[in-house]
């Protein structure tokens, strides 16, 4: 169980690493695919195992959820990037009207992505609950904080190691 869990956690963080991708390796691109089919199988077998579902259905399940995980890291990337620009005029010379200017278009598209997030997540779990039974939509409510949960604690983890991603 904590093997998998860390196959997800790494194939999520994997996804949301900050730094520009590496170049073009050999065999690299080959290493990857089998990586994230590895860890979409992954994905599968815990739906299936939760809440009982054919693989067929959690297949789908599956693949919802990996295309929502796309979107919130993508947004997650852009936020770090303006958040990075904030503390940049923050800490800036010059006067605060000045900075606010400069900030306020910043902060702007921060609070849309925010939003777009937000409204991502809520799309999400009505698509992926709506074929669902009431102890179905529980338990994959519960996977997925579970999962996401330890995500992040393996994100949290890995910054104060100092390890990259």
């Amino acid at each position: 169980m904590k093997r998998l869990m860390l196959m997800l956690a790494l194939g999520t963080a994997l996804s949301a690493r900050q730094e520009p991708p590496a170049p073009p390796q050999p065999g690299r691109a080959v290493h990857d695919g089998q990586f994230l089919a590895k860890f979409q199988e992954l994905r599968v077998t815990r739906i299936q195992q939760a809440l009982g579902l054919p693989e067929d259905r959690a297949r789908a399940l599956a693949e919802r959820w990996e295309l929502w995980d796309r979107g919130f890291m993508d947004h997650g990337r852009q936020m770090m990037e303006l958040r990075r620009q904030f503390n940049e005029i923050l800490k800036a010379p010059g006067s605060e009207e000045e900075k606010n200017a400069r900030i306020k278009p910043l902060l702007d598209k921060f609070l849309d992505l925010r939003r777009q997030q937000e409204d991502n997540k809520r799309r999400f779990e009505a698509d992926i609950l709506q074929s669902l039974s009431p102890a179905q939509q529980v338990r994959m409510i519960l996977l997925v904080e579970d999962v996401q949960s330890k995500i992040r604690e393996f994100l949290r983890e890995a910054r104060r190691g100092g390890g990259r991603l």
